[in-house]
């Protein structure tokens, strides 16, 4: 700019003393000197225009880059690059959040959290044969698979360490769910030599992450019924990594008193954690049981199915059976409704199929806030609508990563009490934009959330909730 002024000053300059000088062209008749003088003048409006040409190039450039080194994480880059300054104002915070996951994105790829894996087999239980008793046969197939992904994952990691000295953290691999769901297993021999190992004992059980999610322990009204009761105590500074988040529920229901807690007030209040520090990574299931589909735009168009709800007729506790029945109103819609795949239930393959084929799936609150229709959802990259008001405290899914709304439209559950109809008409009205990044976001959950995922982020993904995990308060 300083040059624009200098090559005003110049101009200005120029003109000032623009006609011939005295004494010199004496000879030269006074229409000769008028030409002379015309000329000047024309070639001085020339290089004015020339450089307001050059000072408006100047400024476009300023703006184009200021503007190109914010909107280049675009969720969509095949949309024309914004025109109008009021465009690009209204972008902006879309914009600044996808700037925001592609930073999370290379933070988790970089890794820089390590951790040392305890293979004493009398902690890792190798070997062992498991007689599963037949009433826990469903934890062994959900949570029970899911637990023995997360440790085969872990096992199999770069960011595994043999090396006390470098590891930020320590993990017994003990096989929680398959003592739980054994006739002849028991949680003496484990919890024994874990709370006999030197590193044990010199943190007190601090930075050493346990893998428990079987719903039934590390929860106070099942304490007395486990083989566990008599570890918690001695077993009670570990992080624990459970399907819901008992430490963020108990210091929520304790600390925040303005939330809204409905029928699930009860349960917390005389049910402090059992553990310092807790993780929660939802419930989960076996990945053989379901194809990963990975999200994307055109798998969502392509999907024959506007909404996804199969339940069953039977009750559900915590007043939950309102809602989950709700949505069967409008299995006797009279066409209007777009088609969806609602109603009580589908043989095997007909389920598979007509779940993979839906835009949006509804994951209504159960017995608890939480369910595994959230993962499965996840998992055949259909985006979840979560019916289940206090599901983002009880049971986040890797919540220092991953934000629900981001991935997943939460409707209010009065809403689809009072109107289901409408309440689900709404998803159509989502804009083509709003649809995108939702999708961007369902795609970045499937990377942290699933171990086979063929860029799987869930490694550092849990390292990082396990160092990050809240206290209880």
């Amino acid at each position: 700019m300083n040059q624009i002024q200098n090559k005003r000053n110049v101009d200005r300059q120029d003109e000032s003393n623009g006609s011939p000088k005295s004494g010199n062209f004496e000879h030269v008749q006074s229409t000769s000197a008028s030409t002379v003088k015309s000329k000047s003048l024309q070639k001085q409006k020339k290089s004015w225009f020339i450089i307001k040409v050059l000072i408006a190039l100047f400024a476009w450039a300023i703006l184009f880059i200021s503007t190109s080194s914010k909107y280049t994480t675009r969720a969509d880059t095949s949309l024309p690059f914004f025109d109008e300054y009021s465009a690009q104002e209204d972008q902006i915070p879309r914009l600044e959040e996808e700037t925001m996951l592609s930073a999370t994105v290379a933070g988790l790829e970089k890794g820089n959290i390590y951790f040392y894996m305890y293979d004493h087999p009398n902690i890792t239980m190798a070997g062992n044969v498991w007689d599963i008793r037949p009433r826990y046969r469903n934890f062994r197939t959900l949570d029970g698979a899911n637990e023995e992904q997360m440790l085969e994952a872990l096992a199999e990691s770069p960011l595994r360490t043999f090396n006390m000295s470098k590891a930020d953290l320590f993990i017994p691999p003990i096989p929680m769910a398959k003592i739980l769901c054994s006739s002849g297993g028991n949680f003496n021999l484990p919890m024994q030599t874990l709370s006999e190992q030197e590193t044990f004992k010199k943190h007190k059980g601090n930075k050493h992450v346990l893998i428990s999610t079987t719903f039934s322990l590390y929860r106070q009204n099942y304490r007395s019924f486990t083989g566990m009761k008599p570890w918690y105590d001695r077993m009670y500074n570990m992080t624990v990594v459970q399907s819901w988040d008992p430490v963020s529920y108990h210091n929520a229901l304790l600390h925040h008193k303005t939330l809204e807690w409905g029928d699930y007030q009860s349960n917390g209040v005389v049910d402090p954690s059992l553990s310092r520090r807790s993780v929660s990574v939802g419930l989960g299931a076996n990945n053989n049981s379901l194809k990963l589909c990975l999200a994307s735009v055109d798998k969502f168009h392509n999907s024959s199915n506007f909404v996804f709800y199969q339940s069953q007729t039977g009750p559900s506790v915590n007043n939950s059976t309102i809602y989950r029945h709700a949505p069967m109103t409008i299995v006797q819609d009279n066409g209007s409704f777009p088609k969806s795949s609602i109603g009580w239930g589908l043989v095997p393959e007909a389920w598979h199929s007509e779940f993979t084929s839906s835009k949006f799936c509804l994951n209504i609150r159960g017995d608890s806030s939480h369910s595994h229709a959230l993962w499965r959802s996840i998992r055949v990259g259909c985006i979840p609508v979560i019916v289940s008001n206090q599901l983002p405290v009880y049971a986040p899914m890797f919540k220092s990563t991953l934000n629900m709304s981001d991935y997943a439209v939460m409707l209010d559950e009065k809403d689809l009490l009072n109107d289901p109809r409408k309440a689900l008409l709404k998803l159509d009205n989502m804009t083509e934009d709003e649809i995108r990044v939702k999708i961007k976001h369902l795609a970045f959950a499937q990377r942290v959330i699933f171990t086979d995922h063929p860029r799987s982020l869930f490694v550092p993904a849990f390292l990082k909730e396990a160092v990050l995990a809240p206290e209880v308060l």
